[in-house]
């Protein structure tokens, strides 16, 4: 799936390695470089955009722990085996408890 958004440009799935919990409405990602590949989407994002995302996310740069997620950086790998290094958003651990896990690492297809 491919979510639009102004600003922002799809450029190509790709994964990172964590675990994917599901939180009813939306996913919830937890980085884990020892984890399971969890599948998403890059994009290409103007400043305007990033801010807007951290806005609608709930991200305060001010204090970056104060919210559900916060921003990460990290590294993607494409379906063609490229790195590319970009901006997640990491739902805090508590929110996970007692949550289930998306095995597939796929909203998707949960």
């Amino acid at each position: 799936m491919q979510v639009f958004y102004p600003g922002a440009d799809f450029v190509a799935p790709a994964r990172v390695r964590g675990r994917l919990f599901d939180l009813e409405a939306y996913p919830g990602l937890r980085l884990d470089s020892s984890g399971e590949w969890v599948q998403g989407e890059l994009f290409d994002v103007t400043a305007a955009a990033l801010a807007g995302l951290d806005e609608w996310e709930g991200i305060d740069l001010a204090d970056p722990e104060a919210g559900e997620y916060r921003r990460v950086r990290v590294d993607a790998m494409r379906e063609d085996g490229t790195i590319e290094r970009c901006w997640v958003y990491e739902v805090r651990v508590e929110i996970c408890v007692g949550r289930p896990v998306i095995a597939s690492g796929d909203w998707l297809r949960r």
